[in-house]
């Protein structure tokens, strides 16, 4: 579950600070044991509420323009006045002022990043990352990368199963049109006549009568599943629930598996190549790793890598990779090249995920037409056959 957390340190310095855990209560032990006291602990992922963090695409343009006046020279916080007011997403503006103000203050750029509690966690240890190896460009230019990558790859995939879920669209429409319209019709003709009908035509007329008599069903069943595809994509369980439902599909689920091995050792390389301790890393990836399976993985992951075990042992243990992004990150951590090694792996797994992804949407286009065709042919025989078997006895 993801908190909001106000707390205040023995400085006195008030936060606002963003947290994963089990329970309210768990937190606020993790709070205390680290120095701090909570204030006041908010859920912050419940089914129907945003968690109201900035838009990817904002945020990217917002560091290419910082990224560049860094490159110029421009010291940080000149050069976030310099932003400020620019850009139009108004969220972008309001957070971009208040880390000016926290800035100047005294405070720094990664700490007033969290005051704001708008910046997603990835992108704040970044910034971490960068103060403190004194490579704030560097990082910022490989989260830039990093980015553009998973745009990328969220554009194939969607490109991808467009014209697949167009079809699966027509086909739901024309059902619906063919059960609440025609056949109804059909079945008015049939009832005046003495016409002898087979089994199979009864039987979808008698369909036909029940659905377009039950409009109000259909139109409960559609607002359904909108709740439920809401509750499935925003909350912990639901996210959960349809990821194992995805997981057990034969090839879609190995599928889904690599995608996320990819994510997984693409975030990690970029949180280790910029600076960031292996413990803190696996923290921020289990954050805001999109799987709920990775999260419950992850969590065990980190703490057997802070007692002092290896982090392939602890992932080969935990069986949440893929058995060769395991091995990989072995031969990382022996060679000293964990960041370059990882890297290599996701690289992989784009690879293979992209082939897949175009093998399956290219099959499912030519089965989804036959099926259509087979649909649209079964209802068509079953209801002009009896008018041909009534006009040849006519003849």
């Amino acid at each position: 579950m993801r908190f909001t957390v106000r707390l205040t340190h023995a400085n006195g310095e008030v936060l606002v600070r963003e947290f994963e855990a089990e329970s309210a209560e768990t937190l606020r032990s993790r709070v205390l044991a680290e120095g701090g006291f909570p204030l006041e602990i908010t859920r912050t992922d419940t089914a129907f509420r945003n968690r109201g963090q900035l838009k990817t695409e904002s945020l990217v343009l917002f560091n290419q323009e910082l990224l560049a006046l860094l490159k110029a020279g421009i010291p940080l916080l000149q050069s976030l006045e310099l932003l400020v007011g620019h850009g139009k997403d108004p969220q972008l503006r309001r957070s971009l002022a208040q880390v000016v103000e926290l800035v100047r203050e005294g405070m720094s750029f990664s700490d007033a990043l969290e005051q704001t509690g708008v910046f997603p966690p990835v992108y704040r240890s970044n910034v971490v990352a960068g103060e403190r190896s004194g490579t704030l460009p560097e990082v910022l230019a490989r989260w830039l990368a990093f980015q553009k990558f998973a745009q990328n790859s969220r554009r194939r995939i969607i490109e991808a199963l467009f014209y697949p879920g167009f079809l699966v669209l027509v086909l739901i429409l024309a059902l619906g049109v063919i059960f609440n319209v025609v056949l109804p019709r059909f079945a008015e003709f049939y009832a005046g006549g003495d016409v002898e009908m087979p089994f199979f035509t009864k039987l979808l007329l008698g369909m036909g009568k029940v659905v377009s008599s039950t409009l109000w069903l259909q139109g409960a069943a559609v607002i359904g599943l909108v709740v439920l595809g809401r509750w499935m994509a925003a909350s912990e369980a639901g996210r959960r629930l349809g990821e194992r439902m995805l997981t057990m599909i034969p090839k879609i689920g190995t599928l889904y598996r690599m995608y996320h091995s990819s994510v997984f050792a693409r975030t990690l390389g970029v949180l280790l190549s910029g600076g960031l301790p292996v413990v803190q890393a696996l923290e921020v990836v289990q954050r805001t790793s999109p799987s709920e399976r990775m999260k419950s993985g992850l969590l065990a992951i980190t703490e057997k890598v802070r007692a002092g075990s290896s982090l392939h042992l602890a992932l080969e243990q935990a069986k949440v990779l893929d058995p060769l992004a395991v091995e990989m990150v072995r031969v990382g951590e022996q060679s000293s090249a964990l960041p370059e090694m990882l890297d290599h792996v996701a690289d992989f797994f784009d690879q293979e995920v992209e082939k897949a992804t175009t093998a399956v949407t290219s099959l499912i286009g030519p089965v989804l037409i036959l099926f259509m065709g087979v649909v649209v042919l079964s209802l068509l025989l079953a209801i002009y056959v009896p008018l041909f078997n009534a006009s040849s006895m006519v003849r």
